[in-house]
């Protein structure tokens, strides 16, 4: 068992390094960073309800751009290492398919809940410029601009070390650390120097959470595709499931009585199709902005985590079933 669990760990972190490394990651954070940061431009469409315009589109955002990575992710490690006969090498190792495949499942969820993380100090930050007045949070833009400066000196001190030396740190991981010690940095300065007590909006952690359990969901139905599919078929097929696990509800509409019962079909349906819309908290969270800001209860996280798990357990079982008959040689 233990020794299984190394293969898998071996395999999911590997994986995982191949998903930060790749070019998409990083132009997926950049073009999902830069219009969540740029959002509170286009609150005028919206008068008197930027904090919710901000909030709507931010994770709106990152809803769409961690379901893009999950899929190239899945692809780039699953599909072209299998089509490739990279696969083929490593299980022909004391490796078994489903070791294999969990591993996969496991790097890609990681990677797409990596996005996540790093935009959710951007979406804190861009409500947070739309929380008070110039003249009242003197200290925003000063915040804003020395967290980035201390980003890129860490980031350009670990690169030069590592150009005049050979080695060092990975660029990945000193990303990584030039990054939390620019959000530790932005989030203590504006915490200290607030004009109120309540300085960020912690409540939208909750939804940021939902967000990565849906990722987990999609990683698993984009690995359980890769394994009979190519790209332009995984994406359609990714696609196609996205887009009906968030019409569940207004597909099972059609199958409700008067009573507002469901049919048999109805019920069938229901557990068979996928509810993604449930780790959607975007609107419920954006609006409840324009009277009192509420959280999502913890029970509601707690359910949605359950579904999530058992979902991804349906799906992987699909998925080892594929790989099992897929000729590798």
């Amino acid at each position: 068992m233990s020794r299984s669990l190394k293969r898998i760990w071996a395999i999911a972190l590997l994986t995982c390094m191949e998903g930060l490394r790749q070019p998409a990651f990083f132009l997926m954070v950049a073009v999902s960073a830069a219009m969540t940061a740029f959002s509170p431009s286009f609150s005028f469409f919206h008068l008197g309800e930027q904090a919710k315009m901000v909030t709507d589109l931010g994770l709106s955002t990152i809803l769409t751009f961690s379901t893009l990575l999950a899929l190239l992710t899945a692809s780039s490690t699953v599909t072209d290492e299998i089509e490739g006969r990279t696969a083929l090498t490593m299980l022909s190792k004391p490796l078994r398919r489903e070791e294999f495949l969990l591993g996969k499942y496991l790097g890609v969820a990681v990677t797409a809940c990596a996005l996540i993380v790093l935009m959710s100090v951007v979406l804190l930050t861009a409500l947070r410029s739309q929380k008070y007045e110039t003249f009242q949070d003197p200290y925003f833009s000063r915040g804003v601009v020395t967290a980035l400066l201390i980003g890129f000196l860490l980031f350009d001190i670990f690169l030069v070390a590592r150009l005049i030396f050979g080695r060092g740190i990975p660029l990945v991981g000193a990303f990584w650390i030039a990054y939390v010690a620019a959000s530790a940095f932005l989030l203590i300065f504006l915490g200290v120097n607030s004009p109120e007590k309540t300085v960020w909006e912690w409540r939208l952690l909750g939804g940021l959470a939902c967000l990565c359990l849906h990722a987990c969901v999609i990683s698993a139905v984009a690995v359980a595709l890769a394994t009979r599919m190519t790209l332009v078929q995984a994406a359609i097929g990714t696609a196609a499931f996205f887009i009906v696990g968030h019409a569940s509800s207004g597909i099972l509409s059609l199958f409700r009585n008067e009573q507002h019962e469901l049919s048999a079909i109805g019920v069938i349906l229901r557990l068979i199709l996928p509810d993604l819309d449930q780790f959607n908290n975007a609107d419920a969270l954006a609006t409840a902005f324009l009277d009192q800001p509420v959280s999502i209860p913890l029970d509601v996280i707690a359910s949605s985590g359950a579904y999530a798990l058992l979902y991804s357990i349906f799906l992987m079982a699909i998925a080892a079933a594929l790989f099992s008959r897929r000729e590798l040689s």
